[in-house]
């Protein structure tokens, strides 16, 4: 789901509205598809725009966008946790660049070479992330441990 009228389609089926400030967090996201943004950068953007916007309102619209599974979640370790527009229903996993945030699909999945034979264990759900550097990020010196997006 890449376009705004698709999100806005499913919002609607979903009995949801559409608002401006809504527009602006998805907009966001559509044009930073392949990075991850944490709820700060989602809010300075939308503030430019609506400067009386709340904090609430920010983490109220990405949870709502991410319950209708139109963005992805993802806790970067010890960093607040960090959104991206939904790469789609399909299984997939990321490469994550720790300076800029992009993101590239992995298509395959390790669980397929992981023994799990635990009879007490019932296995639901996983992800799976691999952090690094993009090239653009090394080249550019922001690829050192420790680094991270702004």
């Amino acid at each position: 789901m890449n376009s705004e009228q698709e999100i806005l389609e499913q919002l609607k089926e979903s009995g949801h509205r559409f608002t401006g400030k809504r527009k602006e967090v998805i907009d966001l996201f559509i044009e930073y598809k392949d990075r991850y943004l944490t709820a700060k950068d989602v809010y300075e953007h939308v503030e430019k725009v609506y400067p009386s916007i709340s904090h609430d309102t920010i983490y109220r619209t990405l949870a709502l966008l991410e319950q209708e599974h139109l963005i992805e979640e993802l806790e970067y370790g010890d960093e607040a946790c960090r959104y991206r527009l939904s790469c789609g229903p399909e299984h997939h996993h990321h490469l994550v660049c720790l300076g800029c945030g992009a993101t590239k699909v992995l298509h395959g999945c390790p669980m397929e070479f992981m023994e799990i034979d635990q009879e007490d264990f019932t296995v639901v759900n996983h992800r799976f992330e691999i952090f690094g550097y993009c090239s653009t990020c090394r080249l550019s010196g922001r690829g050192q441990e420790g680094g991270g997006q702004k």
